[in-house]
């Protein structure tokens, strides 16, 4: 990745291919040099949602996420996963990184995560 820019017209694309995502849009992107953030919506085909947020800079050619959010929730507004790594469960052994699962209560360690890994996580 030379720029932000490109970045972005990268994700864009992925999730362009993904299977599962029906419809999507974008709520906020914003590009300053090689950093940039990033706000999607995506309808799944299955009725689910997620909520896509992104900070991120470009190192030496790779993008390197330093803020993120991935909320899927069902159609009901059920959470069913949120991975992000806000500072506020510092008992996690993975903090800042972790994951809800199924509800606000339960939270797990998990490895950082980023866009790609969404979209895996979602095709199952």
């Amino acid at each position: 990745m030379k720029d932000a820019a490109e970045y972005l017209g990268y994700l864009r694309a992925l999730i362009l291919r993904s299977s599962e995502v029906k419809h999507w849009h974008v709520v906020r992107e914003e590009i300053q040099g090689s950093a940039g953030l990033l706000r999607y919506h995506l309808s799944l085909s299955n009725g689910d949602e997620v909520e896509v947020f992104e900070r991120f800079e470009i190192v030496g050619g790779r993008a390197e996420v330093t803020k993120y959010s991935f909320h899927w929730q069902d159609a009901a507004g059920h959470l069913r996963k949120r991975w992000d790594n806000a500072g506020h469960h510092p008992e996690v052994p993975t903090h800042p990184h972790h994951l809800h699962e199924g509800e606000e209560g339960k939270v797990l360690p998990h490895h950082p995560v980023n866009i790609e890994d969404l979209l895996a996580f979602i095709s199952g």
